[in-house]
């Protein structure tokens, strides 16, 4: 909070947390993260959803729409989702942990009483969570989260990691496969 000072930029408690949280104990990662933040809002007041927005929160959204294609059962939209994730450079492993993360905060979302608390999204994506959550089933979420987590374990060492990643979607968009 001292360099904040120096540096003249306004920033929210919650905000500043978010990033140190992000730096994951390193406080050089910390502190560049933070000037990445500030570099992108120059002169505004640094807020938590902000810092989200520059801090790759914005998965959040691919990640709904590929829920709630697998909601439907829609393994063309699905597939079609994890192309273009691929597409745009994404890495496998980082995408099934991050997903896997996901699905991890909407379970909280469903069965915790202030989920605010325990996940860090913003509240436009707080919103998405809660209408996603009311989608889904408990006992399906949690069927989710084994899916992936297998695949997690499996995918490391693995050279067809696509195929493996569109199996995995299969198994959630039609549940009698596995």
């Amino acid at each position: 909070n001292e360099l904040l000072k120096v540096e003249g930029v306004q920033a929210e408690e919650k905000a500043v947390r978010y990033v140190a949280k992000a730096g994951d104990g390193s406080m050089r990662d910390a502190l560049s993260l933070l000037d990445q933040c500030i570099a992108f809002y120059l002169g505004q007041t640094l807020t938590y959803d902000k810092v989200l927005d520059v801090l790759g929160a914005v998965d959040t959204e691919v990640f709904s729409r590929l829920l709630r294609k697998i909601i439907k059962g829609d393994v063309t939209g699905a597939i079609n989702i994890l192309e273009e994730l691929i597409t745009g450079g994404r890495e496998l492993n980082q995408f099934v942990s991050d997903f896997t993360w996901y699905l991890r905060n909407l379970l909280l979302v469903k069965t915790s009483e202030n989920p605010e608390e325990a996940i860090d999204v913003s509240s436009e994506n707080m919103k998405l969570l809660q209408e996603e959550s009311e989608m889904i089933k408990v006992e399906t979420l949690m069927r989710y989260i084994r899916v992936f987590s297998d695949l997690s374990n499996q995918i490391r060492y693995e050279t067809q990691k696509r195929v493996l990643v569109e199996i995995a979607l299969i198994k959630l968009c039609r549940p009698a496969m596995e």
